[in-house]
């Protein structure tokens, strides 16, 4: 693997994701794209939930940042409150890796803003478990 891929997947992950976020649309509890004739609607159904029958944690992540992304809040908080940790941390993470790739270039040590991130990052894990969690035990709303 390349020395600059890693930022570079990480920038590329992150544009992608919030720009579908605000692409793509949520009505009738469908998400869906729409762009002149052109209609395509999501039939996803999570792998773990058909299996098992219990929310992973992840489960209504693509509808949270969609409603998210369109300001919706209220209904992005229903169906994944981890959204409002993850858009942000995703979002910050455009100018994070574009800096990143910036010093790489100039040959600047930059592995204390890197730490810094993977720490986050864990962080942002522990949270999305405990979100799980709180789900599972009916904490917070299932849906």
């Amino acid at each position: 693997m390349k020395k600059n891929s890693e930022p570079i997947i990480f920038l590329s992950g992150s544009i992608v994701i919030i720009l579908l976020s605000l692409l793509l649309k949520f009505q009738n509890e469908t998400v869906y794209f729409h762009i002149g004739k052109f209609y395509f609607a999501s039939g996803y159904q999570c792998p773990i939930y058909s299996v098992f029958h219990i929310p992973c944690p992840t489960c209504g992540l693509t509808r949270a940042f969609v409603l998210f992304a369109h300001f919706d809040f209220n209904k992005a908080y229903t169906y994944n409150p981890s959204v409002f940790i993850l858009f942000p941390y995703i979002l910050l993470q455009i100018p994070l890796q574009i800096l990143d790739l910036i010093k790489r270039k100039k040959h600047v040590n930059n592995n204390k803003m890197r730490k810094i991130n993977l720490y986050i990052l864990i962080a942002v894990g522990f949270i999305l478990i405990i979100i799980w969690v709180a789900k599972l035990a009916h904490i917070l709303p299932i849906l």
